[in-house]
């Protein structure tokens, strides 16, 4: 790393002299006197001539001389002297020279040419083997790197698109969440997280984008939470606070009570009731961790297998989504879990590793 310093040190003086040089020869070409005012004595010699030959009456030879000898006083003192700038280019080449050098030094005494360098792949894996002490940035990254390596498999995107929110990357997460839809556009989970981002994107309820891709998700699944709640709070900023109240109500009815948005829905339903109006778009939004969000959402799929075992597709995606969190215990577990399951049932069996397969 030291030698790339100096290298790149000594390469800026080279640049900096040889700029200064050249300007200084430049400077050196200029013209040692105004054009202007060789056309002036020109014209004064013409005017005798044309006196001398009789073509010119005195006083106009007089007035003339006089309008010309003005101008020609004129230009001469407009013209800047040349000045003589030897020693000041000397300065000027000395701390164009010095300044990097001065850099190399200050670097060399309150740096740490001794540290390594760390690529960027090498911090990356480093991330990827810790991830549940990563700040959202980096959780993005790493997400990044697993989509690509898994380009089949939306499950990374999703967790991107996630991360992304977290970190307050709004365009970074809807690209995440349509790249993760054209690999599986019937996934009514997917149009709904695209319809939320869409809507804090807008930074209003019911954007005309947002709620297609809001009212194409209950097309695919009329009981995703999500969805209902944006359509139903789009409704009451639409004026119809009633309307939406009555949704928000139905959907509080089927959320189970241990739901953490159970509890924050009902006291939206009370202020709405209470005030008459809709609670801000940052209320509805609130921001979490990232990585707990992301922990949720498979805590919600094993919660679900745990419930209803019977889903092969579910135990594939299961699977897969500890292998890109890098949990690797739980990923065997899942993985043990569902052989058993499934080792009588080859075709369910199939199901399992093709969903797994999606991630290669």
């Amino acid at each position: 790393m030291i030698v790339f310093w100096v290298a790149a040190a000594l390469l800026s003086v080279a640049v900096a002299v040889l700029i200064v040089l050249r300007a200084a020869r430049a400077a050196d070409r200029l013209p040692a006197e105004d054009p202007t005012l060789a056309v002036y004595r020109r014209q004064l010699s013409e005017i005798d001539d044309l006196a001398d030959r009789g073509l010119l009456v005195q006083t106009e030879r007089r007035s003339a001389r006089t309008e010309a000898a003005r101008r020609l006083l004129a230009a001469a003192d407009a013209q800047a002297p040349k000045t003589e700038g030897g020693r000041n280019r000397l300065l000027v080449i000395a701390l164009a020279g010095a300044a990097p050098l001065i850099a190399l030094a200050l670097y060399l005494v309150v740096g740490s040419p001794q540290i390594p360098d760390q690529p960027f792949a090498a911090r990356l894996n480093a991330w990827r083997a810790a991830p549940d002490n990563l700040d959202p940035e980096r959780m993005a990254a790493v997400l990044q790197q697993v989509a690509f390596e898994h380009p089949r498999d939306p499950e990374p995107l999703v967790y991107l698109s996630h991360a992304d929110l977290a970190a307050g990357d709004l365009v970074g997460a809807e690209a995440a969440v349509r790249k993760a839809i054209a690999l599986q556009p019937a996934r009514a989970e997917f149009w709904g997280m695209l319809g939320e981002i869409l809507t804090q994107k807008a930074g209003q309820d019911g954007a005309p984008d947002a709620i297609a891709a809001l009212q194409h998700a209950t097309a695919l699944d009329p009981k995703l939470p999500g969805p209902r709640y944006y359509l139903a709070r789009a409704q009451m900023a639409g004026g119809d606070v009633q309307g939406g109240l009555k949704a928000w109500r139905a959907l509080s009815a089927d959320l189970p009570a241990n739901d953490p948005r159970h509890d924050v829905l009902v006291a939206q339903i009370a202020a709405v009731e209470k005030n008459g109006s809709l609670p801000s778009a940052q209320a509805a939004a609130p921001q979490v961790d990232q990585q707990a969000m992301i922990g949720a959402m498979v805590a919600r799929l094993a919660a679900q297998l745990a419930m209803q075992p019977d889903n092969p597709q579910g135990w594939g995606r299961l699977i897969r989504s500890y292998g890109v969190l890098g949990d690797e215990p739980k990923r065997q577990a899942a993985l043990t879990r569902a052989q058993a399951l499934f080792k009588n049932h080859p075709d369910a069996w199939k199901q399992v590793q093709d969903a797994m397969a999606n991630a290669q």
